[in-house]
């Protein structure tokens, strides 16, 4: 499955996300709808409720690993569902912004893969020759 910004790509018994961006916040945020792709199937969602965001790390793969899971961690816990991501900040080690979203609905919305972390495992941050961004991730299922 192919989308703007990300695609999966095939992993022995999990699933790997290839996501891009001209720049690092739109790199986070193509790797975001990658997640909420792989949960939720894609399903549309509206912005009925505002979340603010601020995350602090060491280097650029401990912040895009921090923000999966903060995302992953929302639908899990509270089954909030993102469908707009609006990053105004995000350098190497800081990411700040809100997130528009609603609660996931069986009704409207389609079950997608459970997720149930971000792997360390062949995470890769990183520019490529055009000078944009490129990250691989690889989701335990």
């Amino acid at each position: 499955m192919t989308q703007a910004g990300f695609e999966f790509l095939d992993h022995t018994a999990d699933v790997g996300l290839r996501a891009t961006g001209a720049s690092l916040s739109e790199l986070f945020v193509h790797a975001a709808r990658g997640l909420v792709a792989l949960l939720a199937e894609d399903s549309a969602a509206a912005p009925a409720e505002t979340r603010s965001v601020t995350i602090t790390a060491e280097s650029v793969e401990d912040l895009l690993s921090a923000w999966l899971t903060d995302v992953l961690v929302w639908f899990d816990a509270e089954r909030f569902l993102p469908a707009a991501f609006r990053l105004d900040v995000v350098t190497d080690t800081v990411l700040r912004g809100q997130v528009d979203g609603e609660r996931f609905d069986p009704e409207r919305h389609v079950s997608g893969v459970e997720v149930k972390g971000v792997t360390r495992h062949q995470f890769l941050v990183g520019r490529t020759p055009d000078g944009g961004w490129e990250a691989r991730i690889i989701f335990d299922v």
